[in-house]
């Protein structure tokens, strides 16, 4: 392969990934760095940047060590039988269904605020309906969104990181960092879990080279997802610090319209524009990946299919609407954390049976998977805990 195709591919691979984590997770993290303290989300930054760097690695193995096409659930179905298949299946179920009711919640006070920038004020109820009935029109309307969905979001988050940091940094306060909450120390870990983390990309990736005509055994997409990890936490960083100096000396919200609307009404009502869209382009994305994977791979039927990704969100929200913080971080320390688990033990069986040699490998000594294993179904135990 010649170095400017390599680089090429190497470049697509790597967006491909960035742009799947980036997302509305982005809201929740200033809230998060400013309750718990700068530098504890600065550690949990660290540590969970690093475990879902080493989860896609590992990931990405397993695929190139089986034959033929897999997702998580054909993985754990093959390395761990029937057991493994059903728990993957329903945490992947759990898990878009509460990706969608996060998003659900997050629109909905998006299109209130934009009601109240325009002086019509509805209730939170009203303006979760309206997004809903416009989300449900972008997935109805099928494929066509897919493309321009993923290029327009990428877009869009790029341009409100670079804004949020040209804005806040005259605004930078040194004692804004010096803050420390213990109480809340252990909050940002689900959070950050659920916004790094990008394993549905894996195999999209895998699919990229395969239609460059690369053999199986010749992908390596070590390089990629080392990158593709890394940069989106570059990119929250930038954002994070932005927002800190827009909001000097406070804890910032998670709705971020409303405390900008008297201090920079500009910034303002970009933010709720090109967050609104953001998140309606991401529901499409999410709903119809939902609607596909029930179809294809679970083999519903067509109108269970389309009936579950339209309705079910809807109908968690009006019983079981917690708010977007702790829904994010039910799903980042609780399912993300049960399915990496199921990824680490995949990983490790495919290494022993596994009918293919990869381009890479990721050694993993059998302490450190199962310390980090114990750690994560730890986490997942007390948010269980915490959740309910």
């Amino acid at each position: 392969m010649k170095i400017r195709e390599k680089f090429k591919n190497y470049f697509t691979t790597s967006a491909i990934l960035a742009g799947t984590i980036l997302g509305v997770g982005l809201f929740g993290l200033p809230y998060v760095f400013s309750t718990s303290g700068f530098f504890v989300g600065i550690l949990f930054l660290i540590i969970c940047c690093a475990l879902t760097t080493i989860t896609h690695l590992v990931f990405g193995e397993a695929l190139l060590r089986t034959p033929g096409e897999h997702r998580a659930p054909g993985l754990a179905k093959i390395y761990l039988g029937k057991p493994g298949y059903y728990l993957a299946t329903v945490a992947s179920f759990i898990s878009l269904s509460g990706v969608l009711l996060a998003y659900l919640i997050l629109g909905g006070q998006f299109i209130q605020n934009f009601s109240q920038i325009i002086n019509i004020d509805i209730g939170i109820n009203m303006a979760t309906i309206i997004f809903w009935i416009i989300g449900i029109l972008g997935i109805t309307m099928g494929i066509r969104f897919i493309g321009i969905g993923e290029v327009l979001g990428m877009i869009l988050i790029m341009i409100l990181i670079i804004a949020y940091l040209i804005w806040g940094l005259p605004g930078l306060k040194i004692h804004s960092f010096t803050s420390l909450d213990l109480k809340n120390f252990f909050l940002p870990y689900g959070i950050l879990l659920f916004s790094l983390s990008g394993g549905s990309a894996v195999p999209e990736i895998f699919n990229f080279f395969k239609n460059k005509g690369i053999s199986k055994d010749q992908i390596n997409f070590k390089t990629p997802i080392i990158w593709g990890s890394i940069i989106p936490t570059i990119f929250y960083l930038i954002f994070i610090i932005g927002a800190f100096g827009l909001f000097p000396n406070k804890i910032i919200p998670v709705d971020l319209v409303p405390g900008l609307l008297n201090s920079n009404p500009i910034l303002a009502i970009a933010t709720n524009i090109l967050g609104l869209v953001l998140i309606l382009t991401s529901y499409f994305i999410l709903g119809l990946g939902f609607r596909n994977i029930l179809f294809f791979d679970l083999k519903f039927k067509r109108i269970l299919s389309w009936f579950i990704p339209i309705f079910f969100p809807l109908f968690l929200f009006f019983i079981q609407n917690k708010g977007f913080i702790t829904i994010i971080g039910f799903l980042g320390a609780f399912i993300l954390g049960i399915e990496t688990v199921i990824t680490f033990i995949v990983h490790h069986l495919s290494q022993k049976y596994g009918k293919k040699m990869p381009a890479y490998q990721i050694k993993l000594p059998m302490l450190i998977r199962i310390i980090l294993i114990i750690l994560l179904l730890t986490g997942a135990g007390l948010e269980i805990i915490k959740f309910l």
